[in-house]
C-alpha cells in the first residue's frame, strides 16, 4: 500500500527496463527515493526524508490510510535538511543544511527548526539566520546538535550548542553548552558546560541528564568525561589501564546504574561493555576476534539484545536476554534470509516498530514491524529502480599480504556471468583513515558489475573496523603499505583466476583516486587504465591549500597521518613521478573543490603534458568535492564506462605486449582553465 502511494513523492523517476537491457547510468546515479523514515512516538505517522539536486524534503504519512499529509521543503532552496527527529507526537525538529555554491554537497549549518508536521508552527530555535522562514526564537551565533529529542517530554530536548563570541568575527569561544530547548517556543534554559574544549558528543541518561562527553584532542586522541550519578561532578575516565582506550557510551540502563561502551580498553579491537557505576566495575558482553563492534541492537527498556559486526558478511552475535523483544527479531531475521535487519525507529512503547532490511543486492526495504504478532508489512524501499534480482553478488573475500597480513575486502561480480577470467576493475575507498567499504549496495560497483566487471575494493591497513593496530599501520604509509595490499588484492584476484590478467583498470575517488595513480606507478605493467576523481595528486598541495590545512587539528592530521617533510611529500606524490605511467589514464575534478583542491588536478595535467603522456580530461565548474549535479554525474559514468569499453571492456583486443589502451582521438588534452 504504501510503496505505491510514496513513489509517486520519489523525487527521481524510476525506469521501466526490460530484463535484457542495460539499466540507465542514471539509476545508479541518482539519490535514494528514501534516506530515512522513522515513526512518531504514538505510532499514528512516519516522517520520510528524501533528497534531490536542488532541495530535500521530508514527507508526513498518516499510518492509518496511508495519507500523505505533507510534503515538508523549505522556501529557501539554498538550504536544506539533514536530519529530523520526532519530538512530539506531532513535532518535529530539524537540522539544516545549506550548499554553498549552487552545486555544493549540502553541509550541516548547526542551526535547528521545529515544526508541526502540517509545515506550521515553524520556530527557529538555533542559529542567526532564521528571517523569512519562520519565528525567530533562541536565536545565538553558533552551532548546535541535538543530545537526546525527548520524545516522552513532548515539549523539551536537549541539544549541544558550540558558541561563538558576539563581536561579528565569529571566534570559537571553545567549550560548549548543553540547553534545554522548548522545542514550542525556543527558549533555552543552560543545564550543564562541556568539560572538553573543542567538539563533542554527549550522551544522556533515561531522565535526560547529560551523563558522558566524549571528544577528540588535537592529537585525536579519545577523550571521555563521565558523571557517576546525575549530581556529580564530571570525572576523567582516560586516567591509569584507561589513559589510552577509545570508549565510546551508547546508551544507560533505564535506572541509570549502568551504562553500555564500546571500548577497545582491553583488546586491540572494540567490544561491548558494560559500566555498573554503582560499583565502579565493567564487563565484557560480546567481542569480536577479527572486527571491531558495530551497531548494537537495543530494547525499549535500554537492553542490550545483540552486536552486529560488520567484517565480511555482517553477522549477529546475540546476548542473553529474558527481553520479549529478543525471540522477535531472532525470528524476524530468519524471515528475511540473506539479508540483515535492523530496527531503525520505534514507538515509545515499543509496539511497532519501523525495521530496515538490506543485502549487497538490496539497497534497503523498510518495514513496520509489530514484535508481538511477529507481523512485518511492507513500506518503502529506499531505491525504487533498483530490482535486487537484476544485481550482481557482493562476495566477501580475504587475503594474505606480502608481510602476511590477512586483508579483507569485497568483490562485486557481474550478474549472470560465471566468476572466471572477468575484466576487473579494483577500486579504492576514499578517506583514508577510519572508513571502510561494507557488505551493502554501492551504486558504483553495482553499475561496473552491470556492464560485466568485476570490482574489487580492498579495506587495506589504515581503514577502520579492523581493530586500532590495523588503523595505525596505514600512518604515513599512503604511497606503501596500503599501495601494497591493493595490489596484492589486485594479484590474488588474478590468481584465483577471477579476473584476467591483461584486463585490469583502477579507480577511485578522494585518496581512492591518489591510491589508484599510485598504484599504476608502482605497477605499471599491471593497470590497463586508471580513473581519477576528485584525487589527491600532490601531496604538498594538499598540505597547504587543502580545507584540512585551515585549521591546527586538520594540519596535525596531515603530518601526523600523511607526513611534514617536503622532499617525503614530493616523493610519494604522484604528480611528481608521472615518467613511470604507463595505463591510460582519465581525471574528473570539480573546480570548486576544498577538500583536495583544483590545483591538484592542474598539477597532474601539467605533469602529464611535459610527459606527453595522453589523457581525458572532465572539469566542471561549481562543483565540489564530487559531483552533485545529476547531468555532470551522469555524463561522468556514461565517459568511465566508455572508457573502460574501449580498455578492458568490448572495445579491448588482446595483444602479446598488454600495453595499455590510449584514450580515444577526441580526448585529446583540454585546455587550461
Amino acid at each position: 500500500m504504501f510503496r505505491s502511494l510514496l513513489a509517486v513523492l520519489a523525487l527521481a523517476a524510476a525506469f521501466a527496463v526490460r530484463a535484457d537491457d542495460p539499466i540507465p547510468v542514471r539509476v545508479f546515479a541518482d539519490w535514494p527515493d528514501f534516506e530515512d523514515v522513522k515513526i512518531s512516538p504514538d505510532g499514528a505517522y512516519l516522517a520520510a526524508s528524501m533528497e534531490s539536486e536542488t532541495q530535500s524534503a521530508i514527507g508526513i504519512i498518516r499510518l492509518s490510510d496511508g495519507k500523505l499529509l505533507k510534503n515538508i521543503g523549505l522556501p529557501n532552496k539554498a538550504t536544506g535538511i539533514g536530519d529530523f527527529w520526532w519530538v512530539g507526537p506531532q513535532r518535529v525538529v530539524i537540522a539544516l543544511t545549506a550548499r554553498f555554491g549552487s552545486l555544493e554537497l549540502p553541509a550541516l549549518t548547526g542551526e535547528l527548526l521545529g515544526l508541526d508536521i502540517d509545515g506550521g508552527n515553524a520556530t527557529y530555535l538555533f542559529g542567526e539566520r532564521g528571517g523569512g522562514t519562520s519565528r525567530q526564537a533562541g536565536l545565538s551565533r553558533g552551532w548546535a546538535t541535538m543530545i537526546d529529542p525527548r520524545p516522552e517530554d513532548g515539549h523539551h530536548a536537549i541539544i549541544a550548542a558550540h558558541e561563538w563570541d558576539s563581536d561579528g568575527g565569529g571566534v570559537d569561544k571553545g567549550l560548549i553548552t548543553v540547553y534545554q530547548v522548548d522545542v514550542d517556543g525556543g527558549q533555552l534554559a543552560p543545564k550543564t558546560v562541556s568539560p572538553i574544549t573543542g567538539n563533542a558528543e554527549f550522551v544522556t541518561d533515561a531522565q535526560g541528564v547529560v551523563r558522558y562527553a566524549v571528544g577528540e584532542d588535537h592529537f585525536y586522541h579519545e577523550d571521555t568525561f563521565y558523571k557517576p550519578d546525575a549530581a556529580a561532578e564530571w570525572k576523567h575516565l582516560n586516567t591509569g589501564s584507561l589513559a589510552h582506550a577509545a570508549v565510546i557510551p551508547l546508551r544507560f540502563s533505564a535506572d541509570g546504574s549502568k551504562v553500555y561502551l564500546e571500548s577497545n580498553e582491553d583488546s586491540d579491537r572494540s567490544c561491548l561493555i558494560e559500566h555498573d557505576l554503582a560499583n565502579d566495575t565493567r564487563r565484557h558482553l560480546s567481542c569480536d576476534e577479527v572486527s571491531d563492534a558495530g551497531h548494537v541492537l537495543f530494547s525499549p527498556t535500554r537492553v542490550p539484545l545483540g552486536v552486529i559486526y560488520p567484517a565480511d558478511r555482517p553477522r549477529i552475535q546475540w546476548l542473553p536476554s529474558d527481553d520479549p523483544l529478543l525471540p522477535a527479531l531472532q525470528q524476524l531475521q530468519k524471515a528475511f534470509p540473506g539479508q540483515i535487519v535492523v530496527p531503525v525507529s520505534r514507538t515509545l512503547d515499543g509496539s511497532t516498530m519501523v525495521v530496515l532490511a538490506y543485502s549487497d543486492r538490496n539497497p534497503g526495504a523498510y518495514y513496520l514491524f509489530d514484535p508481538k504478532s511477529l507481523k512485518a508489512e511492507a513500506l518503502m524501499v529506499e531505491r525504487e529502480g533498483i530490482k535486487p534480482e537484476q544485481m550482481g553478488e557482493r562476495r566477501p573475500v580475504q587475503f594474505k599480504s606480502r608481510d602476511g597480513t590477512l586483508i579483507h575486502g569485497y568483490l562485486t561480480l557481474p550478474p549472470g556471468k560465471p566468476a572466471h577470467g572477468l575484466p576487473l576493475v579494483v577500486n579504492p575507498h576514499g578517506g583514508p583513515f577510519g572508513i571502510r567499504d561494507g557488505w551493502r549496495w554501492e551504486p558504483e560497483p553495482q553499475l561496473l558489475a552491470s556492464r560485466g566487471y568485476a570490482v574489487l575494493q580492498v579495506n587495506f591497513r589504515g581503514s577502520g573496523g579492523y581493530g586500532r593496530k590495523y588503523f595505525d599501520e596505514g600512518k604515513q604509509r599512503w604511497d606503501s603499505v596500503m599501495i601494497d595490499d591493493i595490489t596484492d588484492g589486485a594479484r590474488w584476484t588474478i590468481g584465483q583466476g577471477i579476473a584476467d590478467a591483461q584486463r585490469l583498470c583502477i579507480y577511485g575517488g578522494s585518496y581512492g583516486g591518489y591510491a589508484a595513480l599510485m598504484s599504476a606507478l608502482r605497477e605499471p605493467d599491471l593497470y590497463r587504465c586508471v580513473i581519477d576523481y576528485a584525487g589527491v595528486y600532490d601531496l604538498n598541495l594538499q598540505r597547504t591549500e587543502s580545507d584540512t590545512s585551515r585549521s591546527s587539528k586538520g594540519r596535525y592530521y596531515l603530518q601526523e597521518f600523511v607526513g611534514s617533510s617536503p622532499e617525503k611529500l614530493t616523493a610519494a606524490s604522484p604528480a611528481g613521478n608521472i615518467d613511470k605511467l604507463k595505463a591510460a589514464i582519465m581525471i574528473a575534478h570539480g573546480e570548486d573543490d576544498e577538500r583536495v583542491p583544483f590545483s591538484n588536478a592542474k598539477a597532474l595535467r601539467k605533469a602529464l603534458d611535459k610527459m606527453h603522456h595522453p589523457y581525458e580530461w572532465m572539469a566542471k565548474e561549481g562543483e565540489g568535492h564530487g559531483f552533485r549535479k545529476m547531468d555532470n554525474r551522469v555524463e561522468f559514468y556514461t565517459k568511465l564506462l566508455e572508457f573502460l569499453d574501449r580498455n578492458i571492456g568490448a572495445g579491448f583486443t588482446p595483444t602479446a605486449s598488454a600495453e595499455p589502451a590510449t584514450p580515444a582521438a577526441d580526448a585529446a588534452p583540454a585546455p587550461s582553465h
